[in-house]
């Protein structure tokens, strides 16, 4: 049934575990006024911490993709190509004055796994895989932040595209480093990601 909250007693719940190994490298795409790549906020996201709480008590998350073409959707193309056949124009600021930065594991993460099948053997909804309802993922996010096994965080698909993001915890982040950072502009392959979604400057 859709909408089903967290149970009580999820603690108890078998998660789905991906373990991403030291090496492995993802993107993130940011706003360059923000100097830290691996810095966070804790405003409403898909898997935030939705509770009335002061901030310190607010676990925060950090978003990656397994490509620069998946953190351009999720990122900056978003929903904006619904409905609109012709070439995307978009203001030159939106790239010019965002960043790309590589992130490499540095330890072991250990991520609930949503894809596949995974979630409803978690008894998860397809409302928080599919991102129908943002609130709801929000408190499945508390109950996978709060299970007794303390996941590292989500691994779960894109909506826009199927590829792979991960929603990092906060508690998680002394096991990533930023390995490169760049001009969105000069991230390699972004020309073809333009390209392939007939986006260009205004």
């Amino acid at each position: 049934m859709p909408g089903v909250p967290p149970p009580v007693d999820f603690g108890r719940a078998r998660l789905e575990i991906e373990t991403i190994p030291p090496g492995q490298t993802f993107g993130r795409i940011y706003w360059s006024t923000y100097p830290d790549p691996l810095g966070y906020g804790k405003s409403p996201s898909r898997f935030s911490d939705p509770r009335r709480r002061v901030a310190v008590n607010r676990f925060g998350v950090l978003y990656l993709g397994d490509s620069v073409k998946v953190c351009f959707l999720e990122a900056v193309l978003r929903d904006r190509r619904e409905g609109f056949v012709d070439d995307l124009p978009i203001d030159e600021v939106e790239l010019t004055q965002r960043r790309y930065a590589e992130i490499t594991t540095t330890a072991e993460l250990r991520l609930v796994d949503l894809r596949g099948d995974k979630a409803v053997r978690m008894g998860v909804p397809t409302d928080v895989v599919g991102a129908q309802r943002q609130s709801l993922a929000r408190r499945w996010s508390v109950a996978f932040y709060e299970h007794p096994s303390q996941p590292d965080g989500i691994i779960y698909p894109s909506r826009l595209n199927g590829a792979t993001n991960l929603a990092i915890y906060d508690r998680a982040t002394p096991k990533i480093q930023a390995k490169r950072v760049m001009t969105l502009l000069g991230a390699p392959g972004l020309a073809k990601v333009l390209d392939a979604f007939r986006v260009g400057l205004m």
